[in-house]
């Protein structure tokens, strides 16, 4: 069945290939393109229903971080950093010839986007926050650090599965071992002897384990965004992005909308109905 993107490799300014998905959507389309930028240990397969749906109408991209899924992984952890990200990104869309986009950044991929409110603005049209702020707390993060800090060697992809429902269950109204099963799939993969491992460079962990900083205060990031349209969605049970942080960020945001997603918590897989209803929306005006 053939594929309904592109994939592209481009090369970083340090070497580095990296991987692209590029949905190109109707050659004669005037809507501004999406970049879809993922989470910590994520890749563009999190993004593949925005792609087909959303690229019915524009161009969609989904890069790949360095370090994650089919992009090179850095000799040098200490690029692992969301500074070094945007420059990627700026790289990226200077390759393909990509003037302004409105991004869809879920956590990391988020704060990237706020990034580049401050360091590429004239680039940034619109931003979506999928579960993130401009607070972050590393106590927050303990969970996702304690299953990051383990990679697995595991038998097939119904170990995988189980792997991650150990790991994340209570967090998505997921029951079913299958969907477990297919969830890992997004962000696990076979290695060559057939066993199943994460699908990143275990030394993204180092330089978040090496910051002692308990509080990161992103606020300067998130206020650059003040001169663009912004939708914040929140998992209703997300302790990354909670309840006051949000009310906060829409009181200093007087173009944010903000929309919580029930019963899930971080993040919000973007496929929820509340989720692809306020991105329809949000999304009309670019």
């Amino acid at each position: 069945m053939p594929k309904d993107y592109i994939e592209r490799r481009i090369t970083s300014q340090d070497g580095l290939s990296l991987y692209v998905r590029d949905y190109p959507g109707p050659a004669d389309s005037k809507r501004t393109p999406l970049l879809c930028l993922g989470g910590l240990t994520r890749n563009s397969k999190d993004f593949g229903g925005i792609g087909k749906h959303l690229g019915k109408a524009r161009r969609v991209i989904c890069p790949e971080t360095r370090g994650r899924g089919q992009s090179d992984y850095d000799p040098d952890w200490r690029n692992y950093h969301p500074e070094t990200y945007v420059g990627d990104v700026r790289h990226i869309l200077c390759a393909l010839g990509i003037h302004g986009v409105v991004v869809i950044g879920t956590s990391m991929g988020g704060i990237m986007g706020m990034a580049m409110a401050a360091a590429i603005p004239g680039v940034l049209k619109g931003l979506v926050l999928n579960d993130v702020g401009p607070i972050v707390r590393l106590h927050d993060l303990d969970r996702i650090i304690a299953y990051m800090q383990n990679p697995p060697v595991l038998a097939d992809w119904d170990a995988a599965g189980r792997h991650l429902r150990d790991a994340f269950g209570g967090e998505y109204p997921l029951t079913d071992d299958a969907d477990w099963t297919r969830a890992a799939k997004l962000s696990y993969f076979e290695r060559a002897d057939g066993t199943i491992s994460f699908d990143w460079d275990a030394n993204i962990l180092k330089p978040i384990l090496a910051d002692p900083t308990e509080t990161h205060d992103l606020w300067h990031l998130f206020k650059a965004t003040g001169r663009i349209p912004v939708l914040t969605l929140r998992g209703a049970k997300s302790k990354i992005l909670d309840e006051d942080q949000l009310a906060a960020m829409s009181a200093v945001h007087k173009n944010m909308q903000a929309v919580v997603v029930p019963g899930v918590g971080h993040p919000p897989s973007l496929a929820e109905p509340v989720s692809i209803e306020a991105l329809n929306g949000f999304l009309e005006q670019f």
